[in-house]
């Protein structure tokens, strides 16, 4: 979505997915439970506006956050209107910080919470299924961490197409690095929710600590546009 006018396309792309997260939103409102206490809620959603505030930038269009295990364990035990809470406050410290365009800033935020309410749905499928105990909360939130990628960066590869014309090929959103880099990360929101569950919200701070990794990580995975005095070097050489 470039700084130019939207496109019709990209327009209705965004309605139609405003649309979606209306209505995800108040079917999550109807059928959601107590939700998460309160000392969770505020640890989770700290920690979740801090990464979020601070993304790996790489070309003009990714930026690429850590934030997946605060959402992926948020998703398992946040009522709906907690889930939405977070979803709006993250995006509101990135945007604090980073100062996106609003159209940009808003499909995030539809892009995110639609994503994660359905990440939300798996998880409590996944949980009715699996074995009770922490194997079957780790495969729940490791199934809830895949439908959370893979859906985010649907949602993402098409806005891409719409609004600026590039393919998810072109886009990089499909590189198999990225891919396995966010795959990892949302892993991590297995044993963060496990423990979470069995000692409280204080063990996602311990559970937190490999994310300061993943982020160095992702600087070196993720392809960023270099700067016209390094290619310029970088030509002479």
């Amino acid at each position: 979505m470039n700084g130019g006018r939207l496109s019709m396309a990209a327009r209705a792309y965004i309605v139609g997915l405003s649309a979606v997260a209306v209505a995800v939103g108040i079917a999550l409102v109807r059928t959601s439970g107590s939700g998460a206490l309160v000392g969770t809620f505020i640890v989770l959603t700290g920690l979740g506006m801090l990464t979020h505030a601070f993304p790996v930038q790489g070309l003009r269009h990714q930026a690429y956050q850590v934030t997946l295990p605060f959402i992926i364990t948020g998703a398992a035990l946040f009522s709906a209107t907690q889930l939405i809470t977070f979803v709006v406050l993250i995006h509101l410290a990135e945007q604090a910080r980073l100062r996106r365009r609003l159209h940009i800033q808003w499909f995030n935020l539809c892009n995110y919470f639609v994503s994660a309410a359905m990440a939300a749905g798996f998880f409590h499928r996944a949980i009715a299924l699996l074995p009770e105990g922490a194997p079957g909360q780790v495969a729940a939130a490791m199934a809830a961490g895949c439908t959370f990628v893979a859906l985010n960066r649907a949602f993402l590869a098409g806005a891409l197409w719409l609004a600026r014309g590039l393919s998810p090929a072109a886009s990089g959103l499909l590189l198999p690095r990225l891919l396995a880099a966010d795959l990892i990360i949302a892993w991590i929101a297995g044993p963060m929710l496990v423990l979470t569950l069995q000692a409280g919200p204080w063990m996602v701070l311990v559970t937190a600590g490999p994310l300061l990794l993943a982020r160095t990580a992702l600087s070196v995975l993720v392809p960023r546009r270099r700067h016209p005095a390094r290619q310029a070097r970088a030509r002479a050489a």
